[in-house]
């Protein structure tokens, strides 16, 4: 199963630039059954993710639209069958093409929708559900991607839909100079056309002239590109590795194996810590704390995506390694992640820290009272737990940067935060010789 995701999300970034998180965590999110918001500026592409996402499932279809001030609810969810008005007196959409009947689902400047339109989403997201006329329609619904420049405003009612997406995701441009200059270097994009149009025709160029090597069996698949009223614009065929794409069958049969994923004691207590940290948590050094709100809501989401994270990566239980990702599903606002990721980390590592304290304080207690020992098999094993610490943060390290879903940035921070906790384990070895006589 790893392999497989792990390929899958290879060919999903091939000709994108530093958009593996948001790609990831996508997928992620559709074999969860949940939703995700970007947030970023325009231009970012990201709409590419969502249309990405479809490539992922066989013979999936999409449903893409820019919400306005104006846009109403016949946009989004189909219009009133005028037919079945006239033939049988019942109110009912035709949704063929529209929200209802997509596998995955972009909506664009998703705060502008009015309130007929977030009502309906509320049940659409939370319970795959969609009421049309007087009966209820099961849809089909993978993934939901919302994209925003902002944040919701305060006040307007607002916060339930925002806290229907549970992973969060901040969307920013291009940081590596090299990555950037390989975008300029692409075609020119004609006229109005924007970033994410620019990325798709260097994704079809760079597959096209990948996949004429591979061989003659490989299946021919469709990259169908949105249109602003969520049918098909054109369609590109390209070469690609079909058995890769997830079927419906697949999908159904996975999403009942999920529910069967254990959750560890340790998981839980990890879990319990974030939470109590949550309530004063420290945003770039300020004098206030913030106490971050957590629905009982999300957090039940969180373990299904933890669930999700084990099961992809081959696991019968959740691991500590699966809970690094979910500092994506806790902040408020994007200020808050760095702090909110650091919290994660700490819980991760929280175990080590509080065995090490102890080690610490032990050591200096036979120290001060000079409990000299001819030898290291007198008394307490220090050099044997420093060692058993050292390999137990070793592999943990190396089980975060083999998760899927840990992303580069995750594994810098990481490393930060090891080098302080490596330099104190040798303090400590090197005080563990004190008790040792000459």
């Amino acid at each position: 199963m790893k392999e497989r995701i792990e390929q899958l999300l290879w060919e999903m970034n091939r000709g994108i630039f530093e958009k593996e998180t948001e790609i990831s965590l996508s997928l992620l999110a559709a074999l969860a059954g949940e939703s995700v918001i970007l947030l970023g500026p325009p231009g970012v592409a990201k709409s590419m993710v969502a249309r990405q996402l479809k490539t992922a499932f066989k013979d999936a279809h999409s449903f893409e639209y820019l919400m306005s001030r104006f846009s109403t609810p016949d946009e989004i969810f189909g219009p009133v069958s005028i037919q079945k008005l006239k033939t049988s007196d019942t109110y009912e959409r035709a949704v063929d093409g529209y929200l209802p009947t997509a596998d995955v689902v972009f909506l664009d400047e998703i705060w502008k929708a009015g309130p007929a339109i977030q009502n309906t989403l509320l049940t659409v997201i939370n319970e795959k559900i969609f009421r049309n006329g007087n009966r209820e329609m099961h849809l089909p619904l993978k993934l939901l991607v919302a994209a925003s420049n902002e944040l919701p405003a305060k006040g307007e009612g607002l916060e339930a839909l925002w806290d229907r997406f549970v992973i969060r995701i901040e969307s920013r441009p291009i940081k590596q100079e090299k990555n950037f200059r390989a975008m300029l270097l692409e075609s020119s994009p004609t006229n109005n056309t924007d970033f994410t149009d620019h990325v798709r025709k260097g994704i079809v160029q760079e597959q096209k002239a990948h996949h004429a090597n591979l061989k003659k069996d490989t299946e021919s698949v469709e990259l169908n590109m949105f249109s602003q009223n969520g049918k098909d614009k054109s369609v590109l065929s390209v070469k690609s590795v079909g058995d890769l794409r997830i079927s419906a069958e697949e999908y159904a049969e996975w999403t009942n194996q999920i529910s069967g994923i254990g959750v560890s004691e340790a998981v839980l207590d990890a879990i319990s810590s974030i939470r109590k940290s949550l309530r004063a948590v420290n945003v770039d050094e300020a004098a206030e704390r913030r106490n971050i709100y957590v629905s009982d809501r999300r957090w039940k989401n969180i373990v299904r995506l933890l669930r999700t994270s084990a099961f992809i990566q081959d696991r019968a239980e959740v691991a500590i390694c699966d809970l690094l990702p979910i500092y994506h599903c806790l902040w408020q606002e994007p200020e808050e992640r760095d702090a909110i990721r650091n919290i994660v980390i700490r819980a991760l590592f929280a175990p080590f820290a509080d065995k090490l304290v102890e080690m610490k304080n032990a050591l200096a207690e036979d120290i001060k009272y000079h409990r000299i020992r001819k030898n290291p098999d007198d008394g307490r094993d220090y050099e044997g737990e420093i060692e058993s610490l050292s390999d137990g943060l070793t592999s943990l390290e190396r089980q975060l940067g083999d998760n899927l879903f840990v992303s580069s940035d995750d594994k810098a921070e990481i490393s930060a935060y090891l080098r302080d906790f490596y330099k104190e384990l040798a303090f400590t070895r090197q005080d563990t010789m004190k008790l040792y006589a000459d």
